[in-house]
């Protein structure tokens, strides 16, 4: 048996789900990746799904060069890369034949937050509803929210895009939406041949199975998702029992994703740990798209903070409840004001959650003096909580950058729609279940 202090400091798992226009890309991080290789202080080993070739492929990544693991063949319909069971495997394999001092999950894949999308489905209530729409000038250049018949009709995703210069097609104006979204019924690893996708529950079920059965009771060091909008309160509410630390992206992501030489080099160092990974893994894309791009996002978030970052904003509920007791409507009007000038991203569902509590204390200050709720004790707790849980998002958040078009973003986003329909699979979300935020966007969106 080997012992502790001979093993690699990391492990790292990358799973690849590239069945889908996100292929190509897959290839050029992979050489990233194989520019250091796997070393002493590091393996790094993916689980890869590609187009047109059936089969579970699983790789070590060695100087220059990926050397096949296994090849399992399967029944594509029973195995597609989106299911429970073949990312608790993955990570069984990785942890079992490559042991390790810490271990690092990443999802690598397009992704759509909090919200389980229903694929292909349109229904006749969804016609005057706001959609997880997306500025154009962020469709044409990022592929990683591009999939055919959920967020794009059929015919416009190709991979013609994938090749045009950032500075042809980055635009300041305004654009519509598209009209073919669909965010009905969170999704991460979505299959573009089987229209499967991993949802909430399934994530849920695969974390908690990979810490009780594969790391004995131990939690994933780092949990990273190289897919777009999933630096979400939700989803790190999802994983903070299964996982240390999490990086992700508020905004949605280029098709080039994470800066993965840089990501290797630093777990390559020795010492390095799931914050200071976490931090370099930030920075390293700040660095790689600040000249090139006006709205990428990336955050490494301390998920240790989720449950008393939750029971901050419970409590910021409960101090605008006691002030809505005493004037309804003028806290609705200064939700609503907050919500339409704070911090939101190109879906327009998710907000910035502390440029949202910043904009609530300075609405707060708009309500006119005479208004009885002004002199209530209520009011007073109220801005003490948003205060309090802004410092604690900005205590949580271990490290974020954000380019210029979003730069109130403070790293963490939060489910509030733009519209007045919540939809169907947030009440099923723990987050949801577990706080008050959910019945908080029901009174505050009712007619």
């Amino acid at each position: 048996m080997v012992s502790l202090s001979a093993l690699p400091n990391w492990t790292m798992l990358v799973f690849v789900q590239a069945n889908n226009n996100l292929s190509s890309f897959a290839m050029q991080n992979f050489n990233d990746m194989a520019m250091i290789g796997s070393t002493e202080n590091l393996t790094t080993v993916v689980q890869w799904y590609q187009p047109n070739k059936p089969g579970i492929w699983r790789y070590k990544i060695e100087l220059g060069r990926m050397v096949l693991d296994q090849c399992i063949p399967v029944d594509p319909a029973q195995s597609d890369g989106t299911t429970t069971n073949e990312l608790v495997d993955s990570m069984r394999w990785a942890v079992t034949k490559y042991p390790a001092k810490q271990y690092s999950l990443v999802l690598w894949n397009h992704g759509i937050g909090i919200l389980d999308p229903v694929w292909g489905k349109m229904r006749p209530w969804q016609v005057h509803q706001p959609r997880l729409g997306f500025a154009q000038e962020v469709i044409r250049e990022n592929p990683r929210i591009q999939l055919a018949g959920l967020t794009t009709p059929d015919t416009i995703v190709s991979d013609s895009y994938a090749d045009a210069s950032i500075t042809d097609v980055v635009s300041t104006d305004t654009c519509s939406l598209l009209d073919f979204v669909v965010s009905d019924t969170r999704g991460i690893l979505f299959n573009e041949q089987s229209r499967r996708y991993m949802d909430n529950a399934s994530l849920y079920a695969a974390l908690s199975t990979i810490k009780t059965d594969v790391l004995k009771n131990n939690k994933i060091d780092l949990l990273g998702m190289d897919a777009c909008l999933m630096a979400m309160f939700e989803v790190g509410y999802l994983a903070k029992d299964m996982a240390k630390v999490l990086v992700a992206s508020q905004e949605v992501e280029l098709a080039r994703g994470w800066s993965w030489l840089d990501v290797v080099t630093m777990m390559n160092l020795p010492g390095s740990t799931p914050s200071s990974v976490g931090t370099g893994i930030v920075t390293s894309f700040e660095t790689l798209y600040k000249n090139r791009i006006p709205f990428y996002t990336q955050s490494a978030i301390n998920l240790e903070g989720m449950d008393p970052l939750r029971a901050s904003l419970d409590a910021v509920i409960g101090a605008y409840q006691q002030c809505a007791a005493v004037d309804k409507q003028g806290l609705r009007d200064m939700v609503q004001k907050a919500r339409r000038s704070c911090q939101h991203f190109s879906s327009p569902n998710y907000i910035d959650l502390h440029s949202f509590l910043s904009e609530m204390q300075k609405h707060a200050e708009d309500i006119p003096k005479g208004r009885a709720v002004r002199n209530h004790r209520s009011f007073a707790d109220l801005k003490t909580a948003l205060g309090l849980c802004k410092n604690a998002i900005e205590s949580y958040v271990i490290a974020n950058v954000a380019g210029q078009n979003l730069a109130r973003a403070r790293g963490l986003s939060i489910y509030f729609p733009s519209g007045s329909r919540i939809d169907d699979s947030y009440p099923l979300t723990t987050f949801a279940r577990e706080s008050q935020w959910h019945n908080f966007l029901k009174d505050v969106l009712q007619a």
